[in-house]
């Protein structure tokens, strides 16, 4: 639910920047009349993962405004955390293209739910700071893999270090459900959230390194790619090369 969520985004966001999660910020705003029943739901599935994490929320804030003014809630969470090894080594052509596991779980869930489809996938939303801590001595650099998908992060990623990057479609881990949902409601898959994946870069020589250490958390993460010059995301296909740009427009669906 959102409380995991809010949760999980925060400790990622400071774990793929090379920093151990050491205390959360937790802030929410109700809507008048906002259900009992659901706001406990969210606030132990909160403290459970502070609970299984060891990261304790440390403070925050409560706010109620009249009701019709916003949309049932909002959850505002920040976080600190002690840099084991900052993650901002510039890479190069050569360099490895890693995912975590498979992509685009955490978005089509929502999809099904949205749509009312049959479909047994759930979201992949988790904390990733374990599997951080065991890559972080062989990688250059990783995002978490949210807003945007593959697709927002790669591009944000070779803007940053004017490089480009190809990518093999048949390399990258993916869900057989999310394949077909995706393939049904004609959505681009490369475009869709996860909760629960990063994406790094490493030197050739540790790039089998890093992909075993990820498996012990997702048997599916796997090289997806290399990076080259160009300045673009090259996707290899079954048909020939595409480009894959950066996501515009309205993303959906979005939860945060």
């Amino acid at each position: 639910n959102i409380g995991e969520i809010a949760f999980c985004g925060t400790v990622n966001d400071l774990s793929v920047m090379g920093a151990r999660p050491i205390g959360i910020s937790l802030s929410l705003v109700l809507e008048e009349g906002f259900a009992k029943d659901d706001f406990f739901r969210i606030i132990d599935s909160i403290a459970e993962m502070s609970k299984q994490t060891g990261i304790p929320i440390v403070t925050g804030d409560t706010k109620v405004v009249e009701r019709r003014s916003l949309d049932k809630i909002i959850i505002n969470t920040s976080g600190v955390g002690i840099v084991e090894r900052a993650l901002n080594e510039s890479y190069v052509e050569g360099d490895a293209v890693i995912v975590s596991g498979g992509i685009g779980e955490h978005g089509t869930t929502l999809l099904a739910k949205r749509f009312e489809l049959e479909a047994t996938i759930e979201t992949d939303s988790k904390p990733l700071h374990e599997e951080m801590l065991a890559i972080l001595p062989y990688i250059k650099q990783a995002k978490d893999i949210t807003r945007g998908g593959i697709a927002a992060i790669t591009n944000e990623l070779i803007t940053k270090h004017a490089v480009g990057m190809t990518i093999d479609e048949e390399l990258i881990p993916m869900h057989d459900q999310v394949r077909a949902l995706t393939e049904i409601l004609g959505l681009d898959v490369y475009s869709l959230a996860s909760e629960g994946r990063l994406l790094c870069v490493a030197e050739e020589k540790n790039a089998d390194k890093v992909v075993a250490l990820l498996r012990k958390w997702n048997p599916s993460a796997a090289r997806i790619g290399t990076v080259t010059s160009g300045n673009r995301v090259i996707v290899k296909t079954g048909y020939g090369k595409k480009v894959l740009s950066m996501p515009s427009g309205n993303i959906i669906p979005r939860i945060c």
